[in-house]
């Protein structure tokens, strides 16, 4: 009766077959025919093969998909939690209804596809080259994978006591549980990486002397965005970053039963949540942007709403002041005529 009963996965693979060209793709525009045919693969940062692994998970087939996934990221279980999933935005089963769930069929895959897909790795050849990789958080740990797949011998120098970077120190618990991360890294080590933690780097000579013949900085970037604020150096201000680093440590920073956070972006939601599961009774986030240009993705904030976090769109803040107490004014706009951040308010 319909196509959707008829078993049809709107794949649009007739199309391309289609000998007598009855089938026409009406929405098929100009351009890369392939990143118009699979929008979600040319989407996806990684290119991943999200048609082939979707269909082998439709097939009960979740070990080959994870094999799939295995060839373009070492990482699939975090992504599967954590990743933006641009996706699914571009996924063209969304012109008929709803887009297919890519990034939880990545996180399904990975927690189900066991270790058959190692079986799948091409077999390695020494190369007698060694790389040095500065940073094992997912620039370092996805660089080190894929050297050491093509045979080199790859080490990792961590200053932190622990790998993983900001996966494991900016990113809470509840969205990556550490035995995902763990159970990844492990795997990278696997493949012969050697990762030596609390091992800073002074300089790139030391390396050099040590006979590498690569270097690959991947230092990330970990500093807490900060913005000029009267008040703001108070010991009751944390910046989100820091504060977010601190619960990855177990320091566990006192907090007050009621919290604001200044931002909008998704460090903020992280923050907000984090502190409710921290005790707070009250956590108010305020940002610049209107609810349509507010930085964190959409479903994240109707997220941290129902678990209770108040969001107050268009406020910037003024000062903080010496009882805690902080102010606010109202933003009308927050880019220019440009397109370029350039917060307009009304005092």
């Amino acid at each position: 009766p319909s196509l959707a009963e008829s078993g049809c996965r709107f794949c649009t693979a007739c199309v391309e077959v289609c000998p007598t060209g009855a089938i026409i793709d009406k929405n098929l525009g100009q351009g890369d025919k392939k990143a118009l045919l699979v929008p979600c693969q040319s989407a996806c940062p990684a290119g991943i093969d999200v048609p082939e692994y979707v269909r082998l998970i439709a097939q009960g087939r979740p070990q080959a998909a994870l094999a799939v996934l295995r060839q373009s990221v070492p990482l699939p279980g975090v992504l599967g939690r954590v990743c933006a999933h641009p996706c699914e935005d571009v996924c063209r089963r969304g012109q008929v209804d709803q887009p297919v769930s890519i990034c939880l069929l990545k996180r399904f895959a990975a927690d189900n596809g066991g270790e058959t897909w190692q079986q799948a790795l091409p077999k390695t050849t020494p190369s007698g080259r060694k790389v040095a990789i500065v940073g094992a958080g997912p620039a370092g740990l996805t660089a080190a994978f894929f050297l050491a797949s093509k045979g080199h011998g790859v080490t990792i120098f961590e200053a932190e006591d622990q790998p993983g970077g900001m996966l494991r120190y900016g990113i809470p618990a509840f969205r990556l549980p550490q035995d995902i991360l763990e159970s990844e890294i492990n795997h990278i080590q696997s493949r012969g990486v050697d990762i030596r933690t609390n091992a800073k780097i002074a300089s790139l000579g030391d390396l050099q002397s040590q006979g590498y013949d690569a270097v690959f900085l991947a230092v990330g970037a970990q500093l807490s965005r900060s913005i000029p604020l009267e008040g703001g150096d108070q010991g009751r201000v944390i910046r989100g970053l820091d504060f977010l680093k601190a619960l990855r440590r177990g320091q566990n920073p006192p907090i007050g039963a009621r919290v604001v956070v200044a931002g909008g972006g998704n460090v903020a939601l992280d923050a907000a949540l984090s502190a409710l599961r921290q005790g707070a009774q009250l956590v108010e986030m305020v940002c610049l942007e209107k609810r349509a240009e507010m930085p964190a993705h959409a479903w994240q904030v109707e997220g941290a709403e129902a678990e209770g976090v108040k969001v107050h769109n268009s406020w910037g803040p003024t000062a903080v002041q010496p009882d805690g107490s902080i102010g606010f004014r109202r933003c009308v706009s927050v880019f220019d005529h440009q397109g370029k951040f350039n917060p307009a308010y009304d005092e």
